[in-house]
């Protein structure tokens, strides 16, 4: 078998995988089942807020903002939300309190600059908002977001601490038609076979 056809079966493997191996990867939707944001992430790994997956929460690195780790809320039809570090974790110290609210029928709201959570006048519905554009969350939906922030705040723990390999990898192997191997120090947290695909994919649109 050639060297060439090796690398693609290779990176075909690669291809069912996400960048980071976590445990909450398992049961994770076909990437193709949901269109790419105008913005796109890649490594992201989407985990379901809906029961319909109509909604879905990931993270990922954006290679429009210099491969920085960001979280995303988004679905099917609208524009996702794309919160940094300090918005997630306003989220995160948040959220317990805004299912409380919602429970009880009660006023929340909290704002960290662009971002801001609140109860709303609909009975049982909140919302999370990034600037004007927003998503609704029944209580069943708000308890899964719940669960899945602290999740994501792991992923992006991984992804924060692993990016100085990724760029000096994406520099190293920017110019390379085959894989490159990642030097012996690099994060193993990484999925350098996947990542090399998207480097090439992103030179190739």
């Amino acid at each position: 078998m050639s060297l060439r056809k090796q690398e693609q079966q290779r990176l075909r493997k690669a291809r069912q995988q996400s960048i980071i191996y976590e445990e909450s990867n398992v049961g994770l939707p076909d990437p193709m089942s949901v269109p790419a944001p105008p913005e796109q992430s890649h490594g992201t790994a989407r985990l379901f807020i809906a029961e319909d997956k109509s909604k879905f929460m990931s993270v990922g690195y954006y290679p429009a903002r210099g491969y920085q780790p960001l979280a995303e809320i988004g679905d099917a039809k609208k524009l996702p939300l794309i919160l940094d570090a300090q918005q997630l974790q306003t989220m995160a110290e948040n959220i317990a309190a805004l299912c409380n609210a919602l429970s009880t029928n009660e006023h929340f709201s909290k704002k960290n600059g662009d971002f801001k959570m609140n109860t709303t006048d609909s009975y049982r519905i909140a919302r999370v908002y990034l600037g004007k554009q927003y998503f609704s969350f029944t209580y069943e939906e708000l308890l899964n977001l719940a669960y899945i922030t602290y999740m994501i705040q792991n992923q992006m723990t991984f992804y924060t601490a692993a990016m100085t390999d990724v760029i000096a990898y994406i520099n190293t192997a920017h110019d390379s038609v085959t894989f490159v191997e990642p030097p012996s120090t690099a994060n193993n947290s990484i999925n350098y076979y996947q990542l090399f695909e998207e480097i090439k994919s992103v030179l190739t649109v």
